[in-house]
């Protein structure tokens, strides 16, 4: 069933509120400009760039800083008006980048912050999987996929320049959180043992009417998004005489992971180079952030995963 509750850009409870039951909300700003969507979506953390942003971060707001990646647009599914399989954004991030002089991970943000600008003629709406309630149901009813999904290796990720090898599509970030890492499209690499498991997401929550959140945007409202947690997508459309124009922001991951090269050298490799391409912004005013929220796929402080996945471990032995 869609949920259309929309929320106004002051109200901080009711957006924290939202997002800690479903995994995103609906925001509506105090004006429908570029300026107003940054600033709203600053609020949630730092900018993570892209390889299609402008200087600001945003996709879709203003001339991109990089031009190569319209070389291979059909790696790029957004730029097409077919319908877009649920998925994590940024997917195929797992590498290192140069952050203020410091190396640090980059991997897929925890926020994906999206704002209707204009409508097409037809189709383009949008849709969400909440990756909560596909891992609560694997972990009571199919604990044998659970696994294959939670062993590393189950998917490797490639799109264009950048490859992310051996994930998981559930890994877990500490003993309460995990975050889940799936598209169902060309990017995706999966050896014979996991394709099973890997297609029975797509087969048996991307395309149930039980799992699915149908969301319709009007010009101005905005999207927020856990992508730790919750899978979005997009139906085709046609443009016609009306045009679908969105904007589009990433959020960093705050989980800090650095390094130290080990001969105390910052050396910059080829290697990173694609990576720098989706940096991450120094964050200007951390201290005005906007939600109490912690991102991710949760599991009951009662029962930390760790002893549920012994359990597990137990279960498909």
């Amino acid at each position: 069933m869609a949920k259309s509750k929309k929320i106004d850009c002051s109200d901080i409870k009711g957006i924290s509120a939202f997002l800690n039951e479903h995994g995103y909300c609906v925001v509506k700003p105090q004006d429908n400009s570029l300026e107003a969507f940054r600033d709203i979506a600053g609020k949630f953390g730092s900018i993570q760039f892209h390889t299609k942003s402008d200087k600001n971060g945003v996709v879709g707001g203003g001339e991109s800083i990089n031009k190569d990646w319209q070389n291979f647009k059909d790696d790029y599914h957004g730029e097409l008006s077919s319908d877009f399989f649920p998925h994590t954004d940024g997917s195929f991030l797992n590498g290192m980048a140069y952050v203020g002089g410091v190396a640090r991970k980059i991997t897929p943000p925890k926020f994906v912050i999206l704002q209707c600008v204009s409508k097409p003629e037809t189709g383009g709406d949008n849709f969400l999987i909440d990756g909560q309630k596909i891992y609560n149901d694997l972990l009571a009813n199919q604990a044998d996929i659970l696994k294959v999904l939670m062993t590393s290796g189950s998917v490797t990720y490639c799109r264009d320049d950048l490859l992310s090898m051996d994930c998981s599509v559930f890994e877990k970030i500490n003993d309460n959180r995990l975050r889940i890492r799936y598209r169902y499209d060309s990017t995706a690499f999966i050896p014979q043992w996991a394709s099973a498991a890997f297609n029975y997401i797509q087969n048996n929550y991307s395309t149930n009417e039980n799992y699915i959140i149908n969301i319709s945007l009007d010009p101005g409202d905005i999207l927020v998004m856990d992508n730790l947690r919750v899978l979005h997508a997009r139906h085709q459309f046609v443009d016609g005489s009306k045009k679908r124009k969105v904007r589009r922001l990433w959020i960093a991951d705050d989980s800090q992971v650095t390094f130290k090269n080990i001969l105390n050298q910052s050396p910059v490799r080829r290697a990173m180079f694609p990576f720098q391409k989706y940096n991450i912004a120094q964050q200007e005013n951390s201290e005005h952030l906007l939600i109490d929220y912690t991102c991710g796929i949760h599991y009951p402080p009662s029962k930390p995963l760790s002893k549920a996945h012994n359990e597990l471990d137990m279960i498909v032995e």
